[in-house]
């Protein structure tokens, strides 16, 4: 009990860093550091999950990732890449509104570490022209980002099913998951573009050049994944084919200094300081057990599904990464004795309580990158979407109770 207080005391000074006007990187940081003295881990044990973060090819793979993306994204930015894109789309698609959501949605598919950088700038701008505040662009950008990592059979919640579970049919999850993301995308519509003028006009280009133009000045932000998907070796290193491309499509002047002044300090602080934090919370055992227990002890749907809610939900927000909370839940599920639908239910609920911890957290990647870019708080993005948290709870309940009745 004393680890489980002391994490949740500690999460409230990141609020009160963020009010003092401390950034997001450093706010996370001194977190991880008085979680990691006062959680009762011991120094070896806070040490080695520092340490980790820089000897760990997963976690250095994911810095990397994200210093190359920043880059990436700075650079289409210097060279006009971003307004072609957002030109062109406007004469393929006409709609401004179906253009902010479908461009997050578009790079949400790329299942890369710290896409929201790629995508925000364009929600920014496009948000920029219609009179969006920024707060509103902001929450536009994450909550239309995340929308393939349900459905996408390579996305990294679906793949930590098959290894903890492979049993379970991935047809049928995200089956169960389809109705979760048509919510999520009717939720969002209705919370944050309904009510807005968004500057709706007819298409007016679509011809072969204008698809063209898009499929050349969007290739280097999909390249990368075809040659990592091709050949397996790190994105970090395929992007450099992205970066490549924006070369020759930009005028080439000054590429070097540009791509260097690209790389966001701020940003790949707060990967970093996530990163520790994550590390020092799976070291808290004497946490995790008192969630273990109160699984085992519950034994009807009601109570499991409270269970599942509580405990993914509550991961997924202090570890800001919802695959830490389903690793978590999932060897519990599959320790039940229940039947082949029931368990596809209950990873279903695992799946969509993680994300909504997740989805919220200050530690989530894509919201501080988002927060960043769009030169707003934390506090301000969480006042921008306070009621898009208990709805979509209610969403996660309302389709567990209906799944429940017809599986």
């Amino acid at each position: 009990m004393y680890q489980l207080i002391t994490a949740v005391l500690s999460f409230m000074l990141i609020p009160i860093f963020i009010k003092l006007k401390v950034k997001l990187g450093y706010s996370i940081l001194v977190t991880s550091v008085v979680l990691g003295i006062v959680s009762g881990i011991g120094f070896q044990s806070f040490s080695g999950a520092v340490l980790d973060v820089f000897t760990q090819m997963s976690s250095l793979n994911t810095i990397l990732v994200v210093t190359m993306v920043s880059i990436l994204g700075g650079v289409m930015k210097h060279y006009q890449i971003l307004d072609i894109i957002v030109e062109t789309m406007q004469k393929l698609i006409g709609s401004k509104r179906n253009i902010i959501t479908i461009i997050p949605a578009m790079i949400g598919f790329l299942i890369i570490p710290g896409g929201a950088i790629l995508s925000a700038p364009f929600v920014k701008k496009i948000g920029g022209e219609i009179n969006l505040s920024p707060p509103r662009r902001a929450v536009i950008n994450l909550v239309f980002r995340h929308i393939a990592m349900f459905l996408l059979p390579y996305s990294t919640s679906i793949l930590i099913v098959t290894s903890i579970m492979p049993d379970i049919s991935v047809p049928l999850l995200i089956g169960l998951n389809f109705f979760f993301v048509v919510s999520i995308i009717a939720a969002g519509y209705l919370m944050f573009l309904r009510d807005i003028d968004l500057g709706d006009r007819k298409a007016k280009g679509r011809n072969f050049s204008n698809f063209k133009k898009l499929a050349i000045y969007t290739s280097p932000i999909y390249v990368c994944v075809i040659i990592t998907g091709i050949t397996g070796i790190p994105f970090y290193i395929s992007m450099f084919a992205s970066l490549l491309i924006v070369y020759i499509l930009g005028n080439k002047k000054a590429f070097l200094i540009n791509a260097i002044k690209s790389i966001n300090v701020n940003i790949v602080l707060t990967v970093t300081a996530v990163l520790i934090m994550q590390n020092i919370i799976m070291e808290m055992s004497e946490m995790l057990t008192i969630f273990n227990n109160i699984f085992a002890a519950s034994s009807s749907m009601i109570s499991i599904l409270f269970v599942l809610l509580l405990t993914s939900t509550f991961f997924g927000f202090i570890t800001g990464y919802q695959v830490a909370a389903m690793a978590i839940t999932l060897p519990l599920i599959a320790q039940l004795d229940v039947s082949y639908q029931m368990m596809h239910l209950y990873v279903f609920i695992a799946t969509a309580c993680s994300f909504v911890g997740y989805f919220f957290s200050p530690l989530h990647l894509c919201q501080a990158f988002t927060t960043q870019i769009m030169g707003i708080t934390t506090i301000e993005l969480y006042k921008e979407y306070k009621f898009f948290a208990p709805v979509l709870v209610l969403i996660t309940i309302g389709l567990a109770l209906v799944y429940n009745i017809i599986l």
